[in-house]
């Protein structure tokens, strides 16, 4: 990375840029290994195996500027710390992340085994990665008898790429899109309409404070939201208002709520 910004911004040769950018890494790596508070909680050993030998001994004979191994894998590690969690699942769920984007550019079909208590074993037509707001998660869009659906990429154990084509409907592109633009964790049905609610102003309060899986709002007048994400997004968000919100449109989503309070009322007077 070091050296493709001094390519960009400076007329140095390749040789000058390749020394450069060992002195700027060695200079950093220095200063990472010096701020060692809090770094030695705790001894992490390990023994290289036959797929990892080739790389530590690359790792040793060029990467370490002025490092011993040690301390070239604890800066690693504490650089892989800093990153947000769906960053660091394309790390540690590479093989997988990596099999299912070919397989998205070739527009393909996969087999892949899932990691759940009945051991799932699918087919299914990659669509595309996307990820959640709250930078929590990694999720695969993918279509499976035809249903658009999503998956977090954890739960993938492995992928095999199929020789069949992946096909997908303007419908389906269209439930995808709203995926990828409102909350890729929730299920879209096909035809669902603008949800609109109306908020008081301590539910308007509640809408700014509460943000986990807060859906977007498509348009706000004065108290009035409209929604083009899941229905299922808007009731699992705004069951937690009570009288704070009426939902104006559709009566689908009126009755979702409202079952959702009865069967919690009913609860209650069977317990009491």
């Amino acid at each position: 990375m070091i050296s493709n910004i001094l390519k960009e911004n400076t007329s140095f040769l390749e040789p000058k840029i390749q020394d450069l950018s060992s002195q700027i890494m060695a200079k950093l790596n220095k200063e990472m290994a010096s701020n060692t508070e809090g770094k030695f909680d705790s001894i992490v050993s390990f023994k290289p195996t036959k797929e990892t030998f080739k790389i530590i001994d690359y790792i040793d004979e060029y990467l370490l500027v002025n490092l011993s191994l040690s301390e070239y894998f604890r800066n690693m590690f504490v650089a892989y710390t800093e990153l947000p969690q769906d960053m660091r699942a394309e790390i540690v769920f590479k093989e997988q992340f990596d099999t299912l984007n070919e397989a998205i550019k070739k527009g393909k079909r996969v087999f892949v085994n899932i990691k759940d208590k009945k051991q799932t074993r699918m087919e299914m037509e990659p669509y595309i990665f996307s990820r959640s707001k709250e930078e929590m998660h990694v999720y695969l869009l993918y279509k499976n008898l035809n249903s658009c659906r999503s998956i977090k990429l954890y739960k993938i154990q492995s992928v095999a790429i199929l020789e069949k084509d992946a096909t997908f409907t303007d419908e389906d592109i269209k439930i995808f899109s709203k995926m990828l633009a409102y909350g890729p964790q929730f299920f879209y049905q096909p035809n669902e309409q603008d949800v609109v609610v109306r908020l008081t102003k301590r539910g308007q309060q509640l809408f700014h404070k509460i943000y986990v899986h807060r859906p977007i709002p498509a348009s706000i007048e004065n108290d009035i939201f409209t929604f083009k994400c899941s229905y299922i997004q808007v009731v699992q968000y705004f069951t937690r208002f009570g009288g704070e919100v009426e939902i104006i449109s559709p009566n689908e989503v009126k009755q979702m709520i409202y079952n959702f309070h009865n069967s919690f009322v009913q609860k209650n007077k069977l317990e009491s």
